[in-house]
């Protein structure tokens, strides 16, 4: 299933919005569409339901479109943006902040559709993975997407999964994790950590930045062929 979220303070702009996206009939069978008049309430809802595609107003009360655009990145790095607004200037924020695409409001019954379109195939074509994490007694669906990094305490048996929901312990080495997850998104960067590159904001000297907040130190000897990693993910989004 595809979430997509859409915003705006209008709620005639919402209806138009989702009318639009209803008549792709054919394109959206596995779509489900919420909408909200406040950012506060999109932002409230992100936390327990997973957006892939976020359709926003820029100039809105409160908390406006593109800072809002901002702590959604901050929750998944990977959602897809694409701003409305009435005004031009407002295009130089959403390039600045990489939206997937911004739409003049009077452009979007012409442009959304083709957009949309392209955008869900998109998504499709990334298949969403599930593993179970955890101990034996409590057992975690997660989505391997929504796991940031992976990490083995030192001097223990139990390896700590850090998720854009919190830590979770299992007793588990980290070639066994890799062998789980069998996906090329995850990387060794030392040999008692594993980062998801869908996760990785910056990389300074052998340093890590991740979106939860957190660095991880990649070793000297992995850092060359971490980078190298990193590059070829972006290059092929």
């Amino acid at each position: 299933m595809i979430n997509i979220a859409i915003v705006d303070n209008e709620k005639s702009v919402l209806e138009n919005i989702r009318g639009i996206l209803l008549n792709l009939s054919g394109e959206f069978k596995d779509v489900h569409i919420d909408t909200y008049e406040k950012a506060e309430d999109f932002l409230v809802a992100f936390e327990t339901i997973r957006y892939q595609i976020l359709i926003s107003d820029v100039d809105m009360p409160e908390i406006n479109g593109i800072e809002m655009g901002k702590k959604a990145r901050d929750r998944d790095p990977n959602i897809y943006i694409i701003f409305l607004t009435a005004y031009v200037e407002y295009a130089i924020e959403s390039y600045r902040m990489e939206a997937y695409q911004y739409i003049l409001k009077e452009d979007v019954e012409e442009r959304l559709p083709e957009i949309m379109e392209r955008l869900i195939e998109i998504v499709r074509n990334h298949s969403i993975k599930y593993c179970y994490i955890g101990s034996e007694t409590q057992r975690v669906k997660m989505c391997q997407d929504d796991i940031i990094y992976i990490q083995k305490a030192k001097g223990t048996k139990y390896t700590s999964f850090f998720t854009v929901k919190g830590e979770v312990r299992e007793r588990i080495s980290i070639e066994n994790v890799l062998e789980k997850l069998m996906s090329d998104e995850f990387v060794i960067v030392d040999r008692s950590s594993v980062v998801n590159l869908r996760h990785i904001m910056k990389v300074r000297d052998n340093v890590i930045y991740l979106s939860n907040g957190d660095a991880v130190e990649a070793s000297h000897a992995r850092i060359k062929k971490v980078k190298e990693n990193i590059r070829k993910y972006w290059e092929e989004r």
